[in-house]
């Protein structure tokens, strides 16, 4: 009969449980040892011991330890080693709940305002503009779907019961800038509001911190690296611009240029030039025979891309070319040409160049109208290859 009276006491006794404390704490300390080991032990008790200071209500409390971070600094120059130790604490304390509730579909049991969390690594590409938040919100919605899908999982919900706010992130991020694209990466703790899947979503009057992958990991917030310089880029080119065909007994200019460019945001850019010219004259059939010496050109001038961030652009460039003195009897042996006395001159020079348009190796045809004092008998429209390096 005793033992079954103790049953019944037993039967209707209170029982209690543990909850987290909204409230979290975090501590550090350093300690020095006569090995590295030791003294990161050290400074992780001394932690603790602060951290149990500031909890509240002590002798009804358990310290709970969320994350650590012990930061070996070394040996110092008494010979000792040195550790400094950080520390996230939080509390279970024991309540006396209050009579159960039935469980319905309630925003107490969704737990509105509770903070949720998920690890992980993401990546994203967009328009390199505002630092990334065009990238920074596609990885944060799909973190969040990732995240949605656990806990439908784990709380038999739908997402016409519960649905996520963005809170922020904790860990690493890698910009990788591609002219106007942007590629970037996230490696780290992802955090969210719980809310109803709907604007008048209420907020949580006492939110409760729950993780949902572990423990939450705090590190400290890494500096953001300067932003690369992205809209400038610089050409190295060689031009072989040759004149085969004009009109019967018409002067015709031939030029090989090496030169380098400079391109502000893939549209704007300057160029200069060193090349070599040569004249010639066409036959009665339209073939130009060149005759005489090559002469030393040079040029700088200012161009357009029609094409923004595309991996073939319309490149128009607009040149002053200052020709080296120089004059011949150009008189080649080709039925049709007369015979004349030709002397270089100073031009202008335009330019029309269809190219690839990417990092590293490009090739195109340009174009090129060289437009000199004289025209008479002159023809100005000439094309060849172009090769270009682009860094």
């Amino acid at each position: 009969m005793r033992a079954i009276a103790l049953l019944l006491t037993l039967a209707t006794s209170t029982w209690v449980w543990s909850e987290p404390l909204a409230e979290i704490i975090s501590t550090g300390a350093n300690a020095r040892s006569t090995t590295q080991a030791s003294a990161c032990a050290l400074a992780f008790e001394q932690a603790e011991a602060d951290a149990i200071d500031q909890l509240t209500d002590v002798d009804t409390s358990q310290p709970e330890l969320l994350s650590r971070i012990d930061e070996r600094l070394g040996e110092a120059d008494d010979e000792l080693f040195d550790c400094r130790v950080e520390t996230r604490w939080s509390v279970r304390q024991t309540v006396i709940p209050s009579e159960p509730t039935p469980e319905v579909d309630t925003p107490d049991l969704l737990r509105l305002g509770a903070l949720e969390s998920i690890d992980g690594r993401y990546q994203a590409e967009c328009r390199a503009t505002n630092r990334g938040e065009a990238c920074r919100a596609k990885i944060e919605a799909e973190a969040g779907q990732d995240l949605l899908a656990r806990l439908f999982d784990r709380e038999n919900l739908t997402d016409a019961d519960l649905a996520l706010e963005a809170d922020g992130f904790e860990g690493s991020q890698s910009f990788n800038y591609d002219r106007s694209d942007l590629t970037l990466t996230m490696d780290g703790t992802f955090y969210f509001i719980r809310t109803l899947p709907r604007a008048d979503a209420i907020e949580a009057a006492q939110p409760k911190a729950v993780g949902t992958q572990g423990a939450l990991k705090r590190t400290s917030k890494p500096e953001p690296d300067p932003q690369p310089l992205d809209n400038l880029d610089v050409t190295l080119f060689y031009v072989w611009d040759g004149n085969d065909r004009a009109s019967s007994d018409h002067l015709a200019l031939s030029a090989r240029r090496w030169g380098i460019g400079l391109w502000v945001d893939n549209r704007i850019g300057v160029s200069a030039f060193l090349g070599d010219e040569r004249a010639g004259i066409a036959d009665n059939k339209g073939n130009v025979y060149n005759d005489g010496d090559r002469y030393s050109i040079r040029g700088v001038g200012v161009g357009y891309r029609w094409f923004d961030n595309r991996p073939i652009t319309l490149e128009s460039m607009l040149h002053f070319v200052d020709a080296q003195p120089y004059s011949a009897l150009l008189a080649p042996d080709c039925s049709g040409c007369t015979p004349s006395t030709y002397e270089a001159d100073n031009y202008v020079q335009a330019t029309l160049n269809l190219k690839t348009n990417n990092e590293g190796l490009n090739l195109g045809w340009m174009l090129t109208w060289k437009v000199r004092e004289n025209m008479t008998q002159y023809d100005n429209l000439s094309g060849g290859w172009y090769v270009e390096v682009q860094f």
